[in-house]
């Protein structure tokens, strides 16, 4: 997947922008179509510093459209934030006024926070490997022990995309939503114990590049 997505930039002029509104948008409207009444939803989205977070932020930036009550927990640092696509839409959901807190803000006052009832995860994508970040590990515990749902953006932030390797405390997704192929770290391994529900969408990779992976 990742050569199919160089591939859509570099062979098929596709934009990473284009890419990356399709992928957080697939992310939002799953979560209302599976969600009623959706104005009931508090949705806390999780995004890291890549095209990951960015997915995350194309996600927050449709939810909140729907007057739906979000807040966006980034790490670790604003300044971190790929530039490019992922941090243009952050700066979109600023200005749009979406609560935002750096994750050691939302570590420190999480006790007090409001019960959420959706969590987004959309912080490491497919280069994933090793050990996650303590905070990570700390926010996840919580997460993952939360009566919430939770939706991985493209891959499950701590599992090996190749190896199916699982993180201490990697994210247990009520469902995955991934785009262009399913990875292989899915279905093996640790895979199908934090995978959950596995949902694949298309978000504008040419079809041949997908069925050349496919039957290659």
């Amino acid at each position: 997947m990742a050569e199919i997505d160089r591939r859509a930039q570099d062979d098929f002029g596709i934009a990473q922008i284009v890419l990356m509104e399709n992928a957080g948008r697939a992310v939002a409207e799953i979560i209302l179509a599976e969600n009623s009444p959706a104005k009931t939803l508090r949705i806390a989205l999780f995004c890291g510093k890549g095209n990951n977070g960015g997915d995350g932020f194309v996600a927050a930036r449709h939810l909140f459209n729907e007057h739906l009550g979000c807040l966006v927990v980034y790490a670790p640092d604003a300044s971190d934030i790929k530039p490019g696509a992922a941090s243009d839409n952050f700066r979109v959901i600023r200005k749009m006024g979406i609560d935002i807190r750096p994750m050691r803000s939302f570590l420190q006052e999480r006790e007090k926070e409001e019960d959420y009832t959706v969590t987004v995860d959309a912080v490491f994508g497919t280069g994933f490997r090793g050990a996650l970040p303590e905070e990570y590990v700390e926010a996840w515990r919580y997460v993952n022990a939360a009566d919430m749902k939770i939706y991985a953006v493209d891959i499950p932030s701590g599992l090996d995309a190749t190896t199916g390797a699982a993180a201490e405390s990697c994210i247990k997704a009520h469902k995955t939503v991934t785009f262009g192929l399913p990875k292989k770290g899915f279905f093996i391994a640790d895979g199908p114990h934090v995978c959950g529900e596995i949902v694949t969408r298309n978000v504008g990779f040419p079809s041949v590049l997908l069925e050349e992976a496919l039957n290659g």
